[in-house]
């Protein structure tokens, strides 16, 4: 967690879901970038890659929270982008990024 911030909460956005030897694992991002694995059950039921998960430490241990607004304007977002990269500009247009 943020150091110095007791209970801040931090957003962690999952990258993939995949089978392992130990059970299903969700590998995760940070907001830095550091990824790493994480035991799919030890996240909140319903978890989808590509979803954006609240976590915050606090007196009870750690909590983590599936975040549906963030999640979908980080998908709408990114949609709006890739339309742009696929769109054909017209003449004397240029690709605005």
């Amino acid at each position: 967690m943020k150091e110095g911030q007791p209970g801040a909460q931090e957003r962690w956005t999952v990258d993939g879901i995949e089978d392992s030897p130990h059970g299903p694992m969700a590998r995760v991002e940070r907001e830095d970038g550091l990824t790493f694995d994480v035991p799919l059950h030890v996240l909140p039921e319903g978890v989808r890659e590509g979803d954006v998960l609240g976590v915050r430490d606090g007196p009870d241990g750690v909590t983590v929270e599936r975040l549906p607004a963030e999640t979908q304007a980080r998908r709408e977002g990114a949609q709006r982008r890739l339309e742009a990269l696929n769109s054909t500009p017209g003449p004397g247009e240029e690709i605005d990024l």
